[in-house]
């Protein structure tokens, strides 16, 4: 049997409910780019015809997107609804996940940054929110000392203010040219304008 093929059909059922949806569809034809024995072909038909299937598709869903409500939970908020069809279109681009949170966060991260980049996605401040959440995910992960300097076109501070009170959208929010330091310190996470060097916990 070719246990590595039907392991990869197996893990791309549970991973998207649609593909199951194609599976019974298309029923024998399926699969057929994979190297899998006829028998292997009636198993995963069968697994996909089984009641407890949606749950398991369900539950590989939440842990994927688990990572990026928690670590970039205002640049989830600012998606608003917006959010899970680039869930979907990232997890369709990355067909081989490594289901752990840094490269969870990493990976949407910058496919959302590239949309941004590329003009896909408009959306005012978000990719201010999105690069200052990025940066301290990345930074949760080094050593004391470690550092990244940051930009923002708007005063961040006003940005996350106007956020957390829910109206974002109706605040005028100043340009900004400063930058900011971003460091470890006794193990918590701090920025502050290399202009002043008044401390700003993040």
């Amino acid at each position: 049997m070719s246990a590595h093929e039907f392991q990869l059909a197996f893990s791309r059922l549970i991973a998207s409910p649609q593909l199951c949806r194609r599976a019974l569809a298309a029923e024998g034809d399926f699969f057929s780019d994979l190297d899998l024995t006829e028998k292997e072909k009636q198993r995963l038909h069968s697994v996909v015809r089984q009641k407890g299937i949606s749950a398991c598709c369900s539950l590989y869903r939440m842990n994927r997107v688990t990572p990026v409500y928690s670590q970039l939970s205002n640049t989830c908020a600012l998606l608003g609804d917006g959010l899970i069809p680039l869930i979907e279109e990232f997890w369709e681009y990355l067909t081989e996940p490594s289901l752990q949170f840094r490269e969870e966060v990493l990976g949407f991260g910058n496919f959302l940054m590239n949309r941004i980049t590329t003009g896909s996605i408009c959306m005012p401040y978000l990719k201010e929110v999105l690069q200052l959440e990025m940066a301290m995910n990345e930074l949760s992960y080094l050593p004391e000392g470690a550092c990244r300097i940051l930009k923002f076109e708007h005063d961040i501070g006003c940005v996350l203010q106007a956020l957390a009170a829910g109206n974002l959208p109706d605040e005028s929010i100043p340009a900004s040219t400063v930058e900011y330091k971003m460091y470890i310190r006794n193990h918590k996470i701090e920025m502050d304008p290399l202009s002043t060097g008044i401390s700003l916990m993040a």
